[in-house]
């Protein structure tokens, strides 16, 4: 006796398109995370630069130096703190970091022992990296960017 009915069959890209929006979900975050960095690492030399300089005076070989008040930034004095910050920027992956430093000894002295907040959670810098993370945060979204699914004819035999 012969089969009697049809069978039915679906095709999609489904498989492609998920792949598609990992890969540009991936981009899309690590750029983020990037840009949160770099902004993070600029506002904390800014912040070195732009200190007020009204704290103690003392002589610096043949210049002298004028520290910041307590509660700002250090004053950038022989320049190497400011050039000791780096940025280790993130690559695309499931949860990119970025990262940013400072390699000197005695960063964290000025910033817990001597109130000189430049980079840790009591700085300014450190706030407005929070405020720019959460602001820019929904164009890590790929809706906008993503095409829908397409589901291809119904195949019938």
């Amino acid at each position: 006796m012969a089969k009697q009915g049809i069978s039915v069959k679906m095709f999609s890209n489904i498989d492609k398109n998920v792949k598609n929006a990992e890969k540009l979900y991936q981009l899309n975050a690590s750029r983020h995370v990037n840009r949160v960095a770099t902004n993070f690492r600029n506002d904390i030399m800014r912040g070195m630069q732009q200190t007020p300089r009204d704290g103690r005076k003392y002589p610096r070989g043949k210049k002298t130096h004028i520290a910041s008040s307590a509660g700002n930034p250090p004053a950038i004095d022989t320049g190497r703190l400011i050039n000791a910050i780096t940025t280790k920027l993130a690559t695309a992956g499931n949860q990119p970091t970025a990262q940013v430093w400072s390699n000197m000894d005695y960063s964290a002295r000025l910033e817990l022992v001597l109130d000189r907040p430049f980079m840790g959670d009591e700085s300014l810098a450190y706030d407005k990296a929070r405020v720019f993370a959460n602001k820019i945060v929904k164009q890590v979204s790929i809706d906008k960017q993503f095409k829908p699914i397409k589901v291809g004819k119904a195949r019938i035999r």
